[in-house]
């Protein structure tokens, strides 16, 4: 495991609103001239439960709960994500000089204090979006990236957008206090991954 706090970006918005398909291409073309990794915790966290990644059955059992609530981990349950963090870290060969982009972790305050010795956040990449166009993109999926995504039934958006606005919108204000850099990216219905790529890089160097 690397000795230094890794170099990360976060990926930040609702369900729906393009953080995969932007985190492909973000890893494809890499950013600041820096290779690119794209952490997706929830991918993981479904690969966990295909047995696609190695877990003891108790922690896999744990994870499809969770996936089935469509709900955040607990505090007593983040060890999970660590676990799944640093399996990823190694599989990757990640590099002191290369940037983490993480998608779906940290959730809430209570995950970034705790993920905060292991890595420096360098910037909150934004993707804003109302809720109309949000349901149009779910319907849509112009991002390519909701195929077989069970936990896009309407009851479990609406409590998922429920649980952004009140655990994962205070992390801009916290880490805007910290000095991190915070860019907005204002997502539209046709959004692709290749469109947020190109806001991003025009948005990240007027800020």
């Amino acid at each position: 495991m690397l000795s230094s706090p890794i170099k990360s970006l976060l990926l930040f918005g609702p369900t729906g609103s393009g953080k995969s398909p932007l985190g492909w291409e973000l890893e494809k073309k890499g950013f600041l001239g820096r290779r690119v990794h794209h952490f997706d915790f929830g991918e993981h966290l479904r690969r966990v439960v295909k047995n696609e990644i190695p877990f003891p059955e108790k922690d896999r059992e744990l994870v499809k709960h969770i996936l089935n609530e469509g709900r955040l981990l607990k505090p007593e349950e983040f060890y999970l994500a660590e676990k799944v963090l640093k399996a990823f870290l190694i599989d990757r060969q990640f590099k002191e000089e290369d940037l983490l982009l993480l998608n779906g972790l940290p959730r809430n305050l209570y995950q970034a204090e705790r993920l905060s010795p292991m890595i420096k956040m360098q910037g909150v990449i934004y993707l804003k979006i109302d809720e109309k166009t949000l349901f149009i993109r779910l319907k849509n999926d112009p991002g390519k990236d909701r195929k077989d995504r069970e936990d896009d039934l309407e009851d479990l958006v609406v409590k998922k957008l429920r649980w952004f606005k009140e655990e994962n919108l205070p992390l801009l204000e916290y880490y805007a206090s910290k000095g991190v850099k915070i860019v907005e990216i204002e997502v539209s219905e046709e959004d692709t991954g290749e469109s947020l790529y190109e806001k991003l890089c025009k948005n990240w160097s007027e800020e």
